[in-house]
């Protein structure tokens, strides 16, 4: 037997549940699946796992049948080898193949050692037998061709998941942009609204201010004709110039009064 076999005892009899407990304590029923792959050189190559218990290392007894008597035995091992190919196919973590080195004897037919696997949480057990020649030719022939078929299925899978995270990328990136010009928008409307009522302030204050001035523009017409009028009424009664040098100073004040006063109404 191989030095890094690992050994069990295999038991015959399955766990009795307790009649009186909760059903609910039953563990599952094994799904156990698996086979023997080859015989090659003295060791006895396989796998076996139950679906319903994928932690489970079932234990594999090999046996050697034989006509007229009981099967011997050959060794035991646990299904807890590591498989590369187990794991890419989803036979749970990949740990579930088994290795053993196995002595027969020399009158003994290689094709009738079987395994008889069992499951250390319900105690089932289930035979594996050799695949016949045919079907190992088949294996050896298809077994590349299929292994490639699944590298290129996982390479599709990998694709993707790449393309899917990438989608999503993209469709947060268009979410996000959306987000960012509908806040613009909102900002550019509340932007064009205070500069419209700007906008609007300033021509009501312009207007105000035009009426201002020709308000005031009336005023000084109206206050020149009156200052000429006087003129010319003093000039008529002292036959001189009259109050010429009098309405110079009162023009140039009201010019000025007048200046000041527009200033303020443009600042204000």
């Amino acid at each position: 037997m191989s030095a890094t076999a690992k050994i069990v005892e295999l038991r015959d009899s399955a766990p009795v549940a307790d009649s009186m407990g909760d059903p609910s304590d039953t563990p599952q029923a094994a799904a156990i699946v698996g086979h023997i792959d080859a015989l090659q050189g003295g060791r006895v190559f396989g796998w076996a796992w139950d679906g319903n218990h994928p932690g489970d290392r079932l234990e594999v007894e090999l046996r050697l049948e034989r006509d007229g008597g009981p099967p011997e035995i050959l060794a035991r091992v646990a299904a807890d080898r590591p498989r590369p190919d187990l794991a890419g196919g989803g036979i749970g973590d990949g740990s579930h193949a088994f290795e053993a080195e196995v002595t027969l004897p020399s009158e003994a037919d290689p094709s009738r050692v079987v395994a008889v696997v069992r499951s250390p949480s319900t105690g089932e057990t289930t035979l594996f037998v050799q695949p016949h020649p045919e079907d190992q030719r088949l294996d050896r022939l298809l077994g590349p061709h299929l292994r490639r078929v699944g590298e290129r299925i996982d390479a599709v899978r990998r694709d993707q998941r790449q393309l899917a995270a990438a989608q999503q990328a993209i469709g947060r990136l268009l979410r996000e942009a959306g987000e960012g010009v509908t806040a613009l928008r909102a900002d550019t409307s509340r932007l064009e609204a205070a500069q419209g009522e700007r906008m609007d302030a300033l021509a009501l204050s312009l207007h105000e201010l035009s009426e201002r001035v020709g308000g005031l523009e009336v005023f000084l017409m109206r206050m020149d004709q009156s200052l000429r009028g006087l003129d010319g009424a003093s000039a008529e009664r002292t036959g001189g110039p009259g109050w010429s040098p009098l309405l110079t100073v009162v023009g140039s004040t009201t010019g000025a009064f007048a200046a000041v006063l527009v200033g303020w109404l443009l600042l204000h």
